[in-house]
């Protein structure tokens, strides 16, 4: 799957306007987290309400907000909360505003919405070549845990009110400091609470709702309040306004890009397997004169069934696990191992052997083209011995990383285009 330049810069504004602190935010590492909520006298943990982008899905507050950084970038844009279930939303005008680029509107892709879940998983309402889809992760590995999942159980246990106040944009929200040492840097963290009467939050289901850099609804204190700015090394982020909407989306009218997914993938492999059956057609059918390059052609084929197998598993398991999108990168190179292909040119490399020693030992050495496959069958040779080093290479790189699976199907990969395919697979032996 390939990807617009533009929605890279969109995901990457996401992680560089950051204002994420481990000892405040949920993070995608953290997906089962619960929560916990001091409600009267109690505290009662709090799973994530489950979110079903397939329902009618609802707004009924609109949030306008700025963000400064301090090495000077800013924004300034608007987000959607459903105060009663919690999750947020952003329209692609938001989203352009907010990222500070022009998203894909053509036939082949579109960017509708963009909407975060109060379990970190963050959906994506798109139109692909004029059919809607949502996906909850888009075909990328650069996304980082979304600033926008504030726990409320490391809010109360780790920041405490200073006694100062700040009045927060031209809605005048008077807000009580709180502050925090951050773990990961050391320095002080503060975040701008305010009251309202607007909103009562469902404490034991949403004690949060989901908004940019945290900034929204919370219930703390015994109370639904708002949070009004958030502030530490690498910059402010405040709200400006916050207002009634109704918005709504019908995710009826989406199609799950899984399924898309497995269309596609049943679509594959009824090719691969006609493919596959033909081949097997052709190898039974050779002469027995010919049966040892049909042994060495058959082998060749088991193997390419193997990886067949291994690519419809992984794709299995990628639709089925619904894994967000720092996920998705893992399932790539979990689907194809590239010592599979490097075993796969060798024994083309065998193969072709055979069938050159065959027509050496039919010809005179005076024949024109036995220098030719004499000199072929001396690099495919030494192609060979190359493509088992690089075999014993791979097993290496596997058994270092046996730890972190995924780190070592990385490294094999680079290792494959960087070394076999421009070292060897290049190197030409019929010329």
């Amino acid at each position: 799957m390939s990807m617009k330049p533009s929605l890279i810069i969109l995901i990457y504004s996401f992680s560089v306007l950051s204002f994420g602190q481990s000892n405040l935010f949920i993070s995608t590492n953290e997906a089962s987290y619960v929560d916990q909520v001091i409600s009267g006298s109690s505290t009662q943990d709090v799973s994530p309400i489950p979110f079903n982008p397939s329902e009618n899905i609802t707004f009924d507050k609109k949030m306008t907000f700025s963000a400064n950084t301090n090495s000077g970038i800013s924004s300034t844009s608007q987000f959607l909360v459903n105060s009663n279930k919690g999750y947020m939303g952003m329209d692609k005008e938001m989203i352009e505003r907010f990222a500070g680029i022009t998203l894909p509107d053509d036939e082949d892709f579109k960017v509708e919405y963009r909407i975060t879940a109060t379990n970190g998983k963050t959906y994506y309402f798109v139109e692909i070549q004029g059919v809607k889809y949502v996906m909850n992760r888009l075909p990328i590995n650069m996304v980082e845990a979304d600033q926008t999942n504030m726990s409320v159980k490391k809010f109360n246990q780790n920041f405490s009110q200073t006694g100062t106040t700040l009045n927060v944009s031209s809605q005048n929200f008077q807000s009580k400091e709180y502050t925090a040492t951050s773990p990961d840097t050391g320095r002080p963290v503060n975040v701008y609470v305010a009251e309202q009467n607007n909103v009562n939050l469902p404490p034991t289901n949403t004690p949060k709702t989901v908004g940019i850099f945290g900034l929204g609804y919370i219930y703390t204190d015994n109370k639904t309040q708002l949070v009004t700015r958030l502030e530490n090394d690498n910059g402010t982020a405040e709200l400006e306004r916050v207002e009634n909407t109704n918005v709504s989306i019908n995710g009826n009218s989406y199609l799950k890009y899984e399924t898309k997914v497995q269309n596609d993938n049943e679509y594959m492999s009824d090719v691969t397997e006609d493919v596959f059956r033909k081949k097997r057609e052709n190898i039974s059918e050779s002469p027995s004169q010919q049966a040892d390059i049909s042994n060495k052609s058959l082998e060749i084929l088991e193997l390419e069934e193997e990886m067949e197998s291994k690519r419809k598993r992984t794709i299995n398991k990628y639709i089925e696990d619904g894994s967000p999108t720092e996920k998705t990168s893992e399932y790539i190179y979990e689907s194809l191992d590239p010592r599979d292909m490097v075993t796969v040119q060798k024994l083309q490399c065998e193969k072709r052997i055979i069938e050159i020693d065959k027509k050496l030992g039919r010809m005179s050495n005076n024949n024109p083209d036995y220098t030719r496959l004499v000199n072929e069958k001396r690099c495919l040779e030494t192609k060979i011995i190359d493509y088992k080093k690089a075999e014993t290479k791979m097993i290496e790189i596997k058994d270092l990383h046996a730890e972190n699976p995924h780190e070592g199907n990385k490294e094999k990969m680079n290792y494959f285009f960087t070394e076999v395919s421009q070292n060897i697979m290049a190197r030409r032996c019929d010329n």
